[in-house]
């Protein structure tokens, strides 16, 4: 009997002793979910404040920048004649890489792939005729243009308050979010920025108390505010152009680079799988609504400018060595080639990045290209789009 109530004692101590532990750490990290989970209208005070001050922001989560991106589009709509497309693999391109008659909005967003995309530009296509040029690019590296099927109808807005309502986490979701282990460790790090910050009271209020972080500046001195509490103070986010600072990743170390290729040509690879299962065939109902789309923007005065996007230095070329996915990947090539050319149209092929001048260092890995990159892709387009010959229906090469 006495073995008994020592185990009962046991319990109930070891109970109460991570109720202890346990309960601080659930209040707190619940407190930080409302915001980090996208609750509450973090979405339209990020976009009113972005919209004020041109500064750095995002609404969280960070991955599902859907809502926030349609705010900032459609408050950009008036002022703008350009909209780039994409997934996150084009958050790289800013306004400076186009010339000063390009006003533009990018506009890509987390994991969208070309159906959606194209569903998007044919929306904003019929809906804004003061657009003049639609930006979109063909990833082939990702899959995109080998998706089957046809784009579904697409309706965009800007989210409202009742929208903002809608998205709430239910509570469970919630709880469960904050115990977490990401969570907790996230929860350590803000508990030790708060003990080392110059005023601990006014750093615990910033974090548990307020709506987002004081405003700052990032160390080009443009303005931010984060209405996150991960990535605090880093200046993580989007531009008034939409483009990614991708303040929170490291570029790659050239001395990684022949590693994460290495890694990336294998057969089992994201990269080479989707060349293997389609033969490197594009999906031709892709392709047509695409072509509709250009012919629709020519009768306006218009333009569709399409893509390939860079890839890290030295992948494509292994991957068009690589017995698996050689044969593929010309057939890829092939078909865009002879598409652009029967309808006029001409394809920026960036795939071989290093050819257009681009590093290793201005990748944060290996189809993720930062602003410089894409810099030097377009500056050496627009200057051969100046001289008579060099820019012709079909694949665009550098050089």
């Amino acid at each position: 009997m006495d073995t008994r109530r020592q185990h009962v004692n046991f319990v109930t101590v070891f109970a109460v002793a991570m109720a202890v532990v346990l309960l601080p750490v659930l209040t707190l990290n619940y407190i930080l979910g409302l915001r980090s989970l996208g609750g509450g209208a973090a979405v339209i005070n990020a976009s009113q404040w972005q919209h004020a001050t041109h500064g750095v922001t995002y609404a969280p989560p960070l991955s599902g920048n859907r809502p926030f991106k349609s705010a900032r589009l459609f408050d950009r709509l008036p002022d703008i004649n350009t909209v780039v497309f994409g997934s996150s693999t084009v958050m790289g391109i800013t306004q400076s890489v186009f010339p000063p008659g390009m006003r533009i909005y990018n506009f890509a967003q987390s994991g969208n792939g070309l159906t959606t995309m194209i569903a998007e530009a044919e929306f904003l296509e019929r809906q804004n005729p003061g657009l003049k040029w639609l930006v979109i690019p063909l990833d082939w590296a990702l899959g995109f243009v080998y998706t089957p099927g046809a784009p579904e109808p697409e309706t965009l807005a800007a989210p409202t308050a009742a929208d903002a309502a809608e998205t709430k986490v239910p509570i469970a979701a919630q709880l469960q979010d904050a115990l977490a282990l990401p969570r907790i460790k996230n929860l350590w790090g803000i508990v030790l920025g708060i003990i080392r910050a110059r005023s601990p009271g006014a750093a615990f209020r910033e974090v548990f108390l307020q709506d987002a972080s004081d405003e700052y500046r990032c160390a080009d001195g443009t303005r931010a505010k984060d209405y996150d509490t991960i990535l605090r103070g880093t200046c993580t986010g989007f531009r008034d152009d939409g483009s990614a600072t991708f303040g929170n990743l490291e570029p790659v170390p050239p001395r990684r680079a022949a590693a994460l290729i290495a890694s990336a040509v294998v057969a089992s690879s994201k990269y080479a799988v989707a060349l293997a299962q389609t033969g490197g065939e594009p999906n031709p109902v892709l392709l047509e609504r695409l072509s509709g789309l250009a012919r629709n923007m020519q009768v306006r005065g218009g333009r569709l400018l399409l893509f390939l996007p860079p890839l890290l230095p030295g992948l494509e070329v292994a991957l068009r060595k690589a017995p698996h996915t050689a044969a593929s990947l010309r057939r890829t090539k092939h078909a865009l080639n002879q598409w652009a050319i029967a309808h006029d149209l001409v394809i920026i092929d960036a795939g071989q990045a290093e050819s257009y001048g681009c590093l290793v260092p201005e990748f944060v890995d290996e189809h993720h290209a930062l602003p410089q990159c894409y810099a030097r892709i377009f500056e050496r387009y627009w200057r051969d789009l100046d001289t008579p010959g060099k820019v012709r229906a079909g694949l665009y090469h550098a050089g």
